[in-house]
């Protein structure tokens, strides 16, 4: 099901009597409907939804992470010249895979009329959905650049958030897939095997850090070297629990956000026409402490919004 956007999660301070140059992203906002006619611009979607959470038997809660971080973006200061739209967000109760779906369908459309889309989770099932409107529209040579701490190939019965990247790998021809920040602690060997199987290249988080900087770019480099298009999707697990303490599982290491940030630098630097969605996962307000993941994931995404548009 879909929701038109809704105006009151964007709120904060006014200072008129700064003019247009004191203007934050509340005051800035763009309200975009199906079927997104507009001139281009940065395209919120959410996607509310941990049904694929809770068949994975993690903690349920993410479903509310996407309005929470509009909520937190409303008072950011507006140094953009792109325009930002609110886009609304796709529900899901129990019809994980329907949603996923229909995820498509609006992904799809927001790329057809040229817009960069920032997908709002939600549990990782947004994975599925997401990258299923991204080869729908371009068709082929997409590489998946994973942030997680996780593998997410799962094998199930039906789609959990554990299972978004198999179920992508038996849906397309060419299979093209990183990971960065794979904690050994939390994938089996039975993972890691089907990792190895798919031809899935991955970094450790304990080699996601400022030491190996050049070794993750010269990787990353190698990886992207011939690919058309790029995905990038952030499950927020990855980052450190005092961090990001509000998701379904914690990481007891994790990579710190400063250091995903300056990766993306170097990604939008090289491969800016390239990469053509990301989506953010996992965030659990539900389990959030002080609002501290809410404002690490948020001011994330202001500093995302900043690197499309240079």
């Amino acid at each position: 099901m879909y929701e038109k956007p809704n105006l009151d999660l964007w709120s904060g301070r006014v200072d008129g009597q700064d003019g247009e140059l004191g203007k934050r992203w509340h005051e800035k906002i763009e309200f975009l409907a199906y079927p997104y006619e507009q001139e281009s611009g940065v395209a919120f979607l959410g996607f509310e939804c941990d049904e694929g959470v809770k068949r994975n038997k993690g903690r349920v809660g993410a479903a509310k992470g996407s309005d929470e971080l509009k909520k937190a973006m409303g008072g950011f200061a507006y140094h953009q010249e792109a325009k930002l739209y609110d886009c609304g967000k796709v529900l899901c109760k129990e019809d994980l895979e329907g949603s996923q779906e229909e995820l498509a369908l609006h992904v799809e459309e927001l790329l057809k009329n040229n817009h960069f889309p920032i997908v709002l989770g939600g549990g990782h099932e947004v994975a599925f959905g997401s990258f299923l409107g991204v080869y729908r529209h371009f068709k082929e040579d997409i590489a998946i650049l994973n942030f997680d701490a996780h593998f997410d190939l799962r094998e199930a019965d039906k789609a959990t958030s554990g299972t978004p990247f198999a179920q992508i790998a038996s849906t397309c021809k060419e299979f093209s897939y990183m990971c960065l920040g794979i904690s050994k602690a939390a994938n089996t060997k039975a993972l890691f095997k089907k990792a190895e199987d798919l031809h899935v290249e991955h970094i450790l988080d304990t080699k996601m850090t400022y030491m190996y900087i050049k070794e993750i770019q010269e990787k990353l480099d190698i990886f992207l070297k011939h690919k058309k298009y790029i995905y990038v999707t952030i499950d927020t697990d990855v980052f450190p629990a005092y961090q990001v303490p509000g998701v379904s599982a914690m990481a007891g290491r994790g990579v710190d956000v400063s250091l995903v940030y300056d990766v993306l630098e170097h990604l939008f630097e090289n491969y800016r026409d390239k990469i053509k969605l990301i989506d953010i996962a996992e965030f659990n307000p539900t389990y959030d402490i002080n609002d501290i993941g809410k404002k690490t994931i948020s001011r994330l995404v202001y500093d995302i919004v900043g690197l499309i548009e240079s």
